[in-house]
């Protein structure tokens, strides 16, 4: 049986750590001692749904490399699909790993879509589509997103304000660059940079005390 020496409490089971204290366990597990059983983190929907888009993946890569190489006249556009796939999967990958956290999967997935867009924009000959459109739309789009979502699933402000702050400050880099002249098309950058000032405005004017106490507690202040 598992010990804990801060609790001294003895655990049946085979717990990592003292789920009381999340201290460190002395002892030999049990496994019969377990209270509740192991729940699964995938059923067999989503391994099925996951062994049909790899398979079609795959698939699709072969067949478009096939093509390519007996029809070579359009240049290797291949490489762009299988580029593509790879974005997909690895945005997937990323929503399958954080689910249980809405707001720290968009946050991810702004940062994560931004650069796959950045790197894509560099590689078929940098018009700027990245930074005019994407950024903004992403930033605009993610502080639209968890509002919502925290609003129609009643969550916490303090579950979700700090990943709502990252999220403004990519809004105010989308500023930056326009103001840097980095960013051609003003429209998108100046809708979101006025999205991020709302926003803030409202977490200082309405949820002031829970955000200074997330900075607290994020940075130990």
């Amino acid at each position: 049986m598992l010990y804990c020496k801060n609790c001294r409490v003895r655990l049946p089971g085979s717990y990592r750590r003292c789920p009381l204290c999340q201290g460190d366990l002395s002892g030999e597990a049990d496994e019969n001692g377990n209270v509740f059983p192991t729940i699964p983190l995938h059923t067999d929907a989503e391994h099925a749904l996951m062994v049909w888009l790899s398979f079609c993946s795959i698939a699709a890569a072969a067949v478009c490399t096939a093509v390519n190489l007996v029809l070579p006249s359009g240049g290797w556009w291949f490489l762009f699909v299988i580029g593509g796939i790879g974005s997909f999967w690895i945005s997937l990958i990323l929503v399958l790993k954080k689910r249980k956290n809405i707001p720290k999967t968009i946050l991810w997935q702004v940062g994560v879509l931004s650069i796959l867009a950045y790197v894509w924009d560099r590689f078929t000959g940098f018009q700027g589509w990245s930074l005019n459109y994407v950024l903004p739309i992403l930033c605009t789009s993610a502080m639209v997103a968890m509002s919502v979502i925290a609003r129609a699933r009643k969550l916490d402000i303090q579950s979700y304000i700090f990943y709502l702050i990252i999220d403004c400050v990519f809004g105010i880099l989308s500023f930056i660059l326009l103001v840097m002249g980095k960013v051609a098309v003003m429209i998108p950058s100046a809708i979101c940079f006025a999205s991020t000032i709302i926003f803030l405005a409202a977490l200082l004017l309405f949820e002031g005390k829970a955000l200074f106490a997330e900075i607290q507690r994020r940075f130990h202040l």
